[in-house]
C-alpha cells in the first residue's frame, strides 16, 4: 500500500471517529437536556476516559457544571486546559464557573481575553460564552435580571457575533440559548421567535416546544401554553422535562390529578436520582398528591439528600393525610433545626391541632396565620372554631371578615357565606338575655341584610326565607310589626313538603295564625293555619290558647304567643 493512500484511510478513520465522537457528544447532552444526569454522566466520562482530549474533558466539566459539582468541573477544565493549551473550550470552562458563583465582572474579563485571543471569530466560544450568561437562571427561584449570574444581553451580542465574525449560521442550540436570553429579559415575543427559528432547523425538537410553552404560560396564554407541551411529549415521548412543564400546566389550573399523573410519568421518563426524586416529590405536593410525596420524599432521604423543604413537606403530608400527631412533630422538628417557618405553617399547625381536637390552640395559629393569608381564607376556620365554642359575636366577626377576604381577591361570594353570617348574628341575638331589647333588635336586623343577600344570590333556596323569618322574629320581639310574616309566606311557597323538617312547618304555621288572629283579624284564616299546625303537633298549648280565644266573646283578649 502506498504512502498516499496510507494517508488517505488515515484520515477517512479519523473522520470516522470525529464523527462518533460528536454523535456521542450530543447523545450525551441530549441526555442532560432530558433529565438523565446519571446516563450523560456514563457517556462523557466514558469519552474522556477513552480519549482525554481537551473537547471531551471540556464536555464532562461542561455535565459537572449542569448538575452543580463546581469543584470536579474547575478540576476538569484545568486537565482540559493542559491537554491542549490551544484550546479555548476548557478556558471558557472555568470562565462558566465564575458566573455560577455569582461572579459575572470576574467572568467577563476571562471571556473578553478569550475573545481577543480568538478575534471572536470562533464559532464554538462565542456560543458557550453566550450559553455562560443564561445557564443559571431560574425564575423558579426569582433569580431575576440583575441578580449576579446571568447577562442576557450579551449573550444575545454574542450570539450575533457567529453569523458576523465566524461566517456561520446558528444552530438550533444557538437559537434556544438565544430565546432563553430574551425570556431573562422578559422579551417573550423574540423569545417566541428564536425559539420557532430553532424548530424550522430541527422540527423534533421537544425541547424546543417546551420553552414556548414555557413563554405562553408565563404570558397567561394558557391554551398555546397547553398546545406546546402536548406537542412536546407527541414529539418526544421519552423528552422528562415535557411531562414535568405539563404537569406544572396542570397546577395553575388546579387539575391537580393530572398534575400529579404528568409528575409520575416525569419520573418514569426522568433518572431517579434522589434530587430528581426530592423534586419529584415537591411537584406531587403541590398538585396535593401528599401520598406521592411522601413516598419520593422518603426515597430522596434514603439516597442521602438533605433540604429544609423536607421537613414541612413531610409535616403539611402527614397532617393532610390524617397523621395530624406525626405532622405536628415535623413542623416542630424543622423549627427546632433552625428553618425559619412559613406563615402557612401556622396554617398546618392549626389543622393539625384541630384534628386532634385541641381547638384552642388551632385557634391560636389560625390567627397568626390569618393576616398573611392568601390562599386559604382562614377567618373560615376561625369561624368554625368560634360557632363551636358558641361565641357567635366572633364567629360573625370571623365570616364578615371572610366574605370581605373573597371581595378582595374578586372571588364569588356565595350564598351560603352570606346565610352563614345571617345565621350566625341570629344566634347572637337569640344568647343575648331577654331584657337586651336593643341588643335583640340590632343583630336581628343585621342577620337580616346578610340573609336577603342569600336570597339575591340564590332565591329558591327555602330555609334562607325560613331564617329570614327568624331574623325578624327576633328582631321584633314582642310581635309589634309581625315582620317575619312576609318570609314565612315565601318560606311555604317554595319548600319541598316532601321533603321539609315538619317542625319548621309547624313554626311557619304558628306564626302566621298568630298575625291572622291578632291583626288581621281573620279567625277562619287563623284557624286554617292553626289547623295545619296541630296535624304536626296536637297538643301545642298555645295553639290551644288560640283557638279557644277565637270561639270566646269578643271582649276576651286573644293569647299572646309563647316563644
Amino acid at each position: 500500500m502506498n504512502v498516499k493512500m496510507k494517508s488517505l484511510l488515515v484520515a477517512v478513520g479519523l473522520l470516522f471517529v470525529s464523527v462518533a465522537q460528536a454523535q456521542t457528544i450530543q447523545a450525551g447532552l441530549a441526555q442532560l437536556d432530558g433529565d438523565q444526569p446519571s446516563k450523560a454522566k456514563a457517556t462523557f466520562e466514558g469519552l474522556a476516559n477513552s480519549a482525554p482530549n481537551a473537547e471531551n474533558l471540556f464536555y464532562l466539566g461542561y455535565y459537572q457544571l449542569r448538575t452543580g459539582d463546581y469543584n470536579a468541573a474547575k478540576a476538569t477544565f484545568e486537565k482540559g486546559l493542559a491537554a491542549d493549551p490551544k484550546n479555548p473550550l476548557n478556558s471558557v470552562g472555568l470562565g462558566t464557573i465564575q458566573v455560577a458563583n455569582k461572579n459575572v465582572a470576574a467572568a467577563k474579563v476571562t471571556f473578553d481575553k478569550i475573545l481577543a485571543d480568538t478575534k471572536s471569530k470562533n464559532a464554538d466560544v462565542l456560543a458557550k460564552i453566550a450559553e455562560a450568561y443564561v445557564m443559571f437562571y431560574d425564575n423558579t427561584k426569582e433569580e431575576g435580571f440583575n441578580k449576579g449570574n446571568n447577562d442576557p444581553g450579551e449573550a444575545i451580542r454574542l450570539l450575533d457575533l457567529i453569523p458576523e465574525k465566524a461566517k456561520k449560521a446558528l444552530t438550533a442550540d444557538n437559537l434556544i440559548v438565544k430565546g432563553d436570553a430574551f425570556l431573562i429579559k422578559n422579551d417573550g415575543g423574540p423569545a417566541v421567535s428564536a425559539y420557532e427559528q430553532a424548530l424550522l432547523l430541527d422540527p423534533k425538537s421537544a425541547k424546543a416546544k417546551v420553552k414556548i410553552g414555557i413563554v405562553y404560560l408565563r404570558g397567561k396564554n394558557y391554551k398555546e401554553a397547553q398546545a406546546r407541551y402536548k406537542e412536546s411529549i407527541e414529539t418526544d415521548s421519552n423528552y422528562a422535562p415535557g411531562y414535568k412543564r405539563y404537569g406544572e400546566y396542570f397546577i395553575i389550573g388546579s387539575q391537580y390529578k393530572n398534575a400529579s399523573k404528568y409528575f409520575r410519568k416525569y419520573l418514569e421518563k426522568a433518572d431517579a436520582t434522589p434530587q430528581v426524586l426530592l423534586e419529584t416529590a415537591k411537584l406531587l405536593f403541590l398538585s396535593k398528591d401528599y401520598e406521592g410525596a411522601m413516598k419520593f420524599t422518603q426515597q430522596a432521604e434514603a439516597g442521602g439528600i438533605k433540604d429544609n423543604d423536607i421537613f414541612r413537606m413531610k409535616g403539611w403530608s402527614n397532617i393532610e393525610l390524617g397523621n395530624a400527631q406525626l405532622g405536628i412533630e415535623n413542623l416542630e422538628q424543622m423549627i427546632k433545626a433552625g428553618v425559619k417557618p412559613y406563615p402557612t405553617d401556622n396554617l398546618y399547625f392549626g389543622k393539625g391541632y384541630q384534628s386532634l381536637g385541641k381547638d384552642s390552640i388551632a385557634l391560636t395559629y389560625y390567627e397568626q396565620a390569618a393576616p398573611f393569608d392568601t390562599l386559604n381564607n382562614l377567618n373560615i376556620n376561625i369561624h368554625d372554631i368560634k360557632y363551636k365554642e358558641k361565641k357567635f359575636k366572633e364567629a360573625a366577626a370571623a365570616t364578615a371578615k371572610a366574605i370581605k377576604w373573597k371581595e378582595a381577591k374578586k372571588e364569588r361570594v356565595l350564598s351560603n357565606d352570606y346565610f352563614t353570617l345571617g345565621r350566625d348574628y341570629y344566634f347572637t341575638g337569640a344568647y343575648l338575655p331577654k331584657e337586651d331589647t336593643l341588643g335583640r333588635y340590632e343583630a336581628g336586623m343585621k342577620a337580616d341584610t346578610a340573609l336577603a343577600g342569600a336570597i339575591g344570590v340564590n332565591d329558591k333556596f327555602a330555609p334562607f326565607y325560613l331564617w329570614r323569618a327568624r331574623a325578624n322574629s327576633l328582631a321584633d320581639y314582642n310581635n309589634t310589626k309581625w315582620s317575619a310574616v312576609p318570609y314565612y309566606q315565601q318560606y311555604l311557597t317554595v319548600v319541598d313538603f316532601a321533603k321539609v323538617d315538619k317542625n319548621t312547618l309547624f313554626e311557619a304555621y304558628k306564626y302566621l295564625g298568630g298575625h291572622q288572629l291578632t291583626v288581621v283579624k281573620d279567625s277562619a284564616k287563623a284557624q286554617e293555619y292553626f289547623n295545619k299546625a296541630l296535624e304536626i303537633k296536637p297538643d301545642d298549648p298555645t295553639i290551644k290558647e288560640y283557638l279557644e280565644a277565637t270561639t270566646t266573646p269578643a271582649t276576651a283578649s286573644p293569647a299572646k304567643p309563647k316563644k
